[in-house]
């Protein structure tokens, strides 16, 4: 038997060959190199007892996995290298000479076995080498979503105590713990930089004071947080002790305290300001991560924030509560405007707002007539009505008609006693009181209604901001003024319409009835008992459209009630086709249901036919009976029921559709079907009774109505 040292002789002498084999299937011009995975495998083949061999396959999975390969990559090229030796194995245990032919397969097997051994081992060692780094990995990456979980809710608690009620003292104490906390520091300190002394002054700490206690102050430029401040960038020492400009302020602390980090508190708005110094100290000697001072420089820009939002509360608090008490009167006068038409009341209103909101006295709002070009008051505030009772003044006279003739705004002081066509000159008691004067044009769309005066005891020009209120309350106002005038125009265009309207539905119905009337006079001068009776129909159809044009006459030319248009079709059929010695009681169910002039005409039509229907059939063999009409919404659509006396439905002929019945029936179901509505017509066995029934959709607004079907040949479109 061949002994492994045979093998080895044997793969030793061709290893020439073996490298052609791997260089062959990596595709490379050179090689294998060393180190890597062909050289590796290809050591371990012929006979290299070297442990580190796998070691080395093992360190280069770790090395793949930190530079983000892909191990089955790997792992394909590798058994591209195994199958290239395996091949060459075969090949080279072919030719190589031995002492029997039959030692040569087990020369060629022990060589091959060898070979997934060896495969198997570095397969293994890519593998393991490769997990063991992204278990690292994934280590690393979990201790650092912990500690920037940590960190969040560390600045949670920071931003949580900036914004509570805590005063600023307090919230800057919590600060400093939380932050030493989050650091494992051992002092964290917070300096506040006063601008006029150019000092900054402790105001929180954590841990032990200063020699100077809570009044410790260092100048611009004096020990590290002075540096910070002069600098105004982030200061991160490993040791501060060694540095002597720095030890200077760490000694003023009983402890010695070496790594230290300082980052300054800069407020970054319109311009930067300087807020103070927050610092971070260890006893120990301490190099702090970039992650760490980011940490810090966010809990820096926090404070900066509530420091200043502090500061500009304390300022404006004033000015915002009168903003506030501003835009709420503004708000409750643009409500009344949008609530209600009433231009007098709306007026009155915005007369004494604007009043209290500019801190003036009086107030007058000018309406212009723009056919004769004057101006008269129709609201004030603390002027004398027997004064302004009639008062006009012409375009261009006093403050008021010179702002509405300019259409810009125009304030004046002591204008009274100069102005001979000032009104108010009159009224010595008010003239006396009375120094300054704003007025603002009402304008909408570059179009000028008048305008709004304020009149003020004091002797000087409203501020802009009093001014921009007065503008605001003139827009008002003009708004105001305007609506009304479009809603009165609306309403008189509305009137017209549905004057203009009704008269076409009574001029309708006048044609209609004159139309039934020929038709009558043709039925009582035909013989044909057949003709008769179509004409008969005919005119019942006519006249019951005139007697649906003649409701929209007089109820709401737009919509009609359904039980009104039941009425009415019922009177029309009772009188033109009731058989003389027939008795018939017709019963119309209440039915408040409303639709509009479109499906009113079409309705009609279709219960004059089921009408017709139920008198035509529904009575055969009976002397007298009942005829019920009823009407219900359901699921939002209208359904109407025509129940009469019938004992059994009317069969059709195949070429019945050409008489009277089938028009009619041919009639209800494309009428309907116009509306998207549906007809239908069964025996009700429980109550003996035959039921004609169509469903529709109940249109609630105008494009329900008209949208999506156009009008029925032959029909008036909609209205």
């Amino acid at each position: 038997m061949i002994q492994g040292s045979e093998v080895d002789r044997v793969l030793a002498q061709h290893i020439a060959r073996l490298r052609v084999s791997l260089q062959n299937a990596s595709g490379d011009s050179e090689g294998p190199e060393e180190g890597s995975d062909a050289w590796l495998l290809l050591e371990a083949l012929i006979g290299d007892d070297d442990p580190t061999l796998f070691a080395r396959f093992e360190q280069s999975g770790h090395w793949l996995a930190k530079q983000g390969g892909k191990l089955d990559v790997r792992l394909q090229a590798l058994q591209r290298y195994v199958d290239a030796l395996a091949l060459e194995l075969q090949d080279l245990f072919k030719q190589v000479p031995v002492a029997s032919e039959e030692e040569r397969p087990r020369l060629l097997v022990e060589a091959t076995s060898r070979l997934f051994q060896v495969q198997s081992g570095a397969m293994l060692a890519l593998t393991r080498g490769y997990q063991s780094a992204i278990d690292q990995v994934t280590l690393e990456r979990n201790s650092l979503a912990k500690q920037i979980e940590q960190r969040f809710l560390a600045l949670q608690r920071i931003n949580g105590v900036s914004n509570s009620t805590m005063d600023l003292d307090q919230t800057l104490e919590v600060i400093t713990k939380v932050v030493a906390e989050e650091m494992k520091a051992d002092l964290c300190t917070i300096f506040f930089y006063d601008e006029l002394q150019r000092m900054l002054t402790l105001r929180a700490t954590n841990g032990p004071r200063p020699l100077g206690g809570m009044h410790f102050t260092l100048r611009l430029g004096e020990g590290y947080s002075g540096w910070v401040a002069d600098k105004g960038r982030p200061l991160l020492v490993r040791d501060a002790l060694s540095d002597h400009h720095f030890a200077s302020e760490v000694r003023t602390y009983n402890t010695d305290y070496h790594g230290l980090m300082a980052i300054p508190i800069i407020f970054f708005g319109t311009t930067e300001r300087l807020i103070g110094v927050i610092s971070v100290q260890s006893t120990e000697m301490r190099d702090f991560s970039n992650a760490e001072r980011d940490f810090v420089e966010v809990v820096a820009g926090i404070v900066a924030i509530n420091i200043e939002n502090g500061r500009l509360y304390e300022q404006t608090d004033e000015q915002l509560r009168r903003k506030v008490h501003e835009l709420a009167t503004m708000h409750r006068v643009s409500s009344i405007i949008a609530s209600t038409l009433n231009l007098d009341e709306v007026l009155q209103i915005i007369a004494t707002q604007a009043v209290h909101l500019s801190g003036a006295e009086r107030s007058c709002i000018f309406e212009l007539d723009q056919e004769k070009h004057l101006l008269h008051i129709v609201a004030h505030y603390g002027l004398n009505s027997a004064m302004i009772e009639g008062l006009q003044l012409e375009v261009g006279q006093c403050c008021a008609g010179r702002s509405v003739q300019t259409g810009r705004p125009s304030m004046a002081v002591d204008c009274f006693q100069n102005d001979e066509h000032c009104f108010i000159s009159p009224d010595p008691g008010v003239s006396s009181e009375i120094h300054s004067v704003l007025c603002v044009p009402l304008q909408v769309k570059r179009k000028v209604l008048g305008c709004i005066c304020i009149y003020s005891s004091h002797r000087h020009s409203l501020s802009h901001e009093q001014m921009q209120l007065v503008i605001t309350f003139a827009n008002e106002a003009a708004i105001a003024i305007e609506n009304a005038r479009l809603y009165e125009e609306t309403r008189r265009g509305l009137e017209l319409k549905s004057i203009l309207l009704r008269e076409l539905h009574h001029r309708v119905k006048n044609n209609l009835a004159t139309v039934g009337g020929i038709l009558s006079l043709q039925r009582r001068r035909t013989k044909s008992p057949e003709v008769r009776y179509t004409l008969s129909e005919s005119v019942n159809r006519v006249q019951g459209l005139a007697a649906t044009h003649d409701l929209l006459a007089h109820e709401d030319v737009s919509e009609a009630k359904v039980e009104d248009i039941a009425r009415k079709i019922v009177g029309v059929a009772n009188a033109n086709l009731r058989p003389p010695e027939k008795h018939i009681t017709f019963e119309v169910e209440p039915c408040p249901i409303v639709i509009p002039s479109r499906a009113v005409t079409i309705l009609a039509l279709v219960l004059n036919e089921m009408v017709s229907n139920a008198i035509k059939h529904g009575m055969v063999g009976l002397k007298e009976g009942t005829v019920t009409i009823r009407g219900r919404e359901e699921d939002g659509m209208v359904i109407v029921q025509v129940i009469d006396m019938g004992t059994k439905l009317k069969q059709l002929e195949p070429g019945e559709e050409e008489s009277s019945e089938g028009l009619g029936l041919s009639l209800i179901k494309n009428l309907i079907g116009d509306l998207g509505g549906r007809f239908a017509l069964w025996r009700d066995g429980n109550v003996g009774r035959t039921v004609a029934e169509v469903r529709f959709p109940l249109a609630r607004n105008r494009s329900q109505v008209s949208g999506g079907h156009g009008a029925v040949q032959g029909l008036p479109a909609p209205e």
